[in-house]
This record gives C-alpha cells, sequence and structure tokens, in this order.
C-alpha cells in the first residue's frame, strides 16, 4: 500500500474509533427487586443516552454496599444513592452530587404495623419484633433509627430488630405478620399500596418521621466535568408534561429534578457518626 493511501486509511481508522461513543456506566442502590428495577430503567436510560450521547449501562447490585465499592473503584460513573450511602461515597470516594427529585429534600420514613395491632407509637414497640431493611439504607435504617433512640425506644428492639434487604421486603414483611412493625421509605410505600401489590387494608402507618435529605444522583470524582454536567442536565430537564418524560419520571417516583448540594447532608452525617455508622 502506498503512502497516501495507508495516511487515508488510518485517518479512517481514527475518524471511526472518535465517533464511538463512550460508555456511562451507571448504578442504582437496590431499593426494590434489582432485575425489576433494571427493567424499569430501561427508558430512563435510553433517555440519557440521547442526552449525553453517550452508551449507558445500568446495573443494579443486590446490595447498597456494591455501589459504594464500585464508586470507590471507578467500576461506575454515575450513581443513584441513598443520603447514607452519599455520605459514606463522599468520604471515601470523594462523589461529587448531581441532582435529586424534589421530594428528596424533605424526605420522610414511615413506620408500619398491622391494622389490628396495639402499636399506636413509637414508645409502644417495646416487647415487639422490628424490621429494618439494608443496614445501609437512609430512610430504611439510618434515620428511622436515629428517630427510635431520639423517642427513647426500648433498645432491644434495635437490638433484635432484623435486616430484610430492602423497602418491599420490609413492608411485605409486616404485612404478612412476619414482623411486628418495620420501617422504610415513603415513595416505595406510596407505590407498592396504590399498585396493589401490597393490599392497602393490611399495613397501617403509625409514625412518620420528620423530614430529612435522601436519594441523589452522584457522580465519581475523576468524571469529565462536562459528561457530569450533561448527566445533571439531563435529569434537570425532565419534564413531567413530556408524555414520555412522564413515565420515567413516574418510575423514579418523582415529580422534577432539583439541583444540590453537599452541605445539605451534614444532619445526616450527623445521624450516622452519632449511630457509630460513620467515622
Amino acid at each position: 500500500m502506498n503512502r497516501p493511501a495507508s495516511l487515508f486509511v488510518l485517518a479512517l481508522l481514527c475518524a471511526c474509533k472518535s465517533e464511538a461513543p463512550r460508555t456511562l456506566r451507571f448504578s442504582m442502590i437496590p431499593t426494590t427487586d434489582p432485575s425489576k428495577a433494571v427493567r424499569e430503567m430501561q427508558p430512563l436510560v435510553d433517555y440519557l443516552s440521547r442526552k449525553t450521547s453517550a452508551k449507558v449501562e445500568m446495573t443494579v447490585p443486590t446490595n447498597y454496599a456494591a455501589v459504594v465499592e464500585a464508586l470507590i473503584n471507578d467500576q461506575v460513573d454515575v450513581a443513584h444513592l441513598g443520603g447514607f450511602t452519599y455520605v459514606q461515597a463522599s468520604q471515601r470516594a470523594g462523589v461529587k452530587p448531581l441532582a435529586q427529585r424534589e421530594r428528596d429534600r424533605n424526605f420522610h420514613s414511615l413506620f408500619v404495623t398491622q391494622p389490628a395491632s396495639p402499636i399506636q407509637a413509637l414508645g409502644d414497640l417495646a416487647g415487639h419484633s422490628f424490621a429494618f431493611g439494608d443496614v445501609n439504607s437512609t430512610s430504611g435504617h439510618l434515620m428511622p433509627e436515629f428517630f427510635m433512640r431520639e423517642a427513647k425506644v426500648d433498645p432491644a428492639v434495635i437490638g433484635k430488630a432484623i435486616y430484610t434487604g430492602g423497602h418491599d421486603a420490609t413492608l411485605l414483611a409486616v404485612a404478612n405478620g412476619k414482623v411486628d412493625a418495620g420501617a422504610l421509605d415513603e415513595a416505595v410505600f406510596q407505590r407498592l399500596t396504590s399498585s396493589g401489590k401490597v393490599a392497602p387494608a393490611s399495613v397501617r402507618v403509625f409514625f412518620t418521621t420528620p423530614p430529612f435529605f435522601d436519594y441523589v444522583w452522584v457522580a465519581r470524582k475523576g468524571l469529565d466535568p462536562a459528561l457530569a454536567k450533561s448527566v445533571a442536565d439531563a435529569f434537570l430537564a425532565l419534564d413531567a408534561a413530556d408524555p414520555a418524560q412522564k413515565q420515567i419520571l413516574d418510575a423514579l417516583s418523582a415529580s422534577k429534578y432539583v439541583a444540590v448540594e453537599d452541605q445539605s447532608y451534614d444532619k445526616l452525617r450527623s445521624a450516622a457518626r452519632q449511630a457509630g455508622l460513620l467515622k
């Protein structure tokens, strides 16, 4: 092959390589069944691919800690974290907050029991079995335990509590009478009871926590700032007036996304330190 021809082929190969979309690795903490979550997030994956001009891959592991470890080891570029997993990943990996649902600025945990249960308040939990979700969950463990301790709930209730691994599992454990009470994410509770996956008549909310900051999308420390901004902008641009985008927002239990700042999680950091869960 002569020199001009070889240069042409080389230029063509470089052009093809530069046109190949880069891959953005997304992950989410498993607030519900992981395989189901991956299917439900496909419209979001398609939307983000268009907005960022990148190939978006989504994974949802079986526990919260796996997402934090993936961020620490640069195996994930963007992740959806709870407030507690965010402060963990912020401290250990320097992740940057991108956007959060409007509702995440005033989030709540719900305490539930069976309709005929004698439990009417946190003080009634003494002597009863209790369920948290994942040990690293903000709304399924950290903040419920914080408010239980604040209310001086019998420490034995907390010490003997089971960890179901997820909000949906906690609600089902209560509804099926496997435990007397439990605490979970308000958005998951609303989604499961409104869809009929858990009969509303099978559970009763007896306490709603004060508000706290919770879920947030983050970027790993080394992600190209321009690419991170394109992801943030894509979430902020989601509009419920657009039917296709409303489908995405509904899957995320969101009405809209807003900007977020790290210092908003200082109260949660304090709660985690008080519980001995953050050094």
